[in-house]
C-alpha cells in the first residue's frame, strides 16, 4: 500500500511519540532503508520496543535472552538476524536479495538492529514483504521508508496487508 507524504508525517510522528513514552499502547516498528549509491548497498535499520522482540523470540522458542542486559544469551544476536530474515523479506530491482547482519543497538526501551544488502548498483524498485511481530500481535504496524538520494518513500504495512511495492526513478 503506498503512502502520500502528507498522510506518513503524522502518522509517523503518532508513532513515534508512542515509541518514547513508557507504556505503548500501539504495536508498531519502523524499518529504515537507506540506498548507499558510494559502496552500492542498502543499509538498513528496524527499530522495535525490546519487549515486543522478546516476545517475538520467545514464539520461535527463544527465552530467557535478557537483551540489553549483562547477562545476554550469547545468540541472541543470532536469533534476531534469523527472526529479522523470516520476517522482512526484500527483492530489489525485481531480483530476490538477503540482507547480511551488521549488529544491534540498544536505546531505552528499543533495539535497534542493522542489516546490509550489498551488490545493489541502482535502486530502480523495491519490494518488502514484512510480517514482524504480526503473529504476535494481531493489531502490529510495521512502517518501512525508503530513501535514495534523498527522496523519501513509505510503505504501512500490516497483518491485512505485509507487501508493498516501492518505485524510484
Amino acid at each position: 500500500m503506498k503512502i502520500s507524504k502528507k498522510l506518513i508525517l503524522p502518522v509517523l510522528f503518532l508513532f513515534l511519540g508512542v515509541f518514547f513514552s513508557s507504556a505503548h499502547p500501539f504495536y508498531v516498528s519502523i524499518c529504515q532503508v537507506d540506498y548507499n549509491k558510494q559502496s552500492q548497498s542498502l543499509e538498513i535499520s528496524v527499530k522495535i520496543f525490546v519487549d515486543d522482540l522478546i516476545e517475538g523470540l520467545s514464539e520461535e522458542g527463544h527465552n530467557k535472552l535478557y537483551i540489553g542486559e549483562v547477562r545476554e544469551d550469547a545468540h541472541t544476536d543470532e536469533y534476531i538476524f534469523s527472526y529479522l530474515k523470516k520476517s522482512i523479506r526484500f527483492k530489489v530491482n525485481d531480483k530476490d536479495v538477503e540482507p547480511a547482519f551488521v549488529g544491534k543497538e540498544m536505546e531505552k526501551d528499543v533495539v535497534w538492529s542493522y542489516m546490509e544488502i550489498k551488490n545493489i548498483t541502482d535502486l530502480n524498485n523495491i519490494e518488502v514483504n514484512c510480517n514482524l511481530l504480526t503473529d504476535v500481535f494481531s493489531d502490529q504496524s510495521n512502517i518501512i521508508q525508503v530513501n535514495k538520494n534523498g527522496k523519501i518513500k513509505n510503505l504501512l504495512l500490516s497483518k491485512r496487508d505485509t507487501n508493498g511495492r516501492l518505485e524510484f526513478d
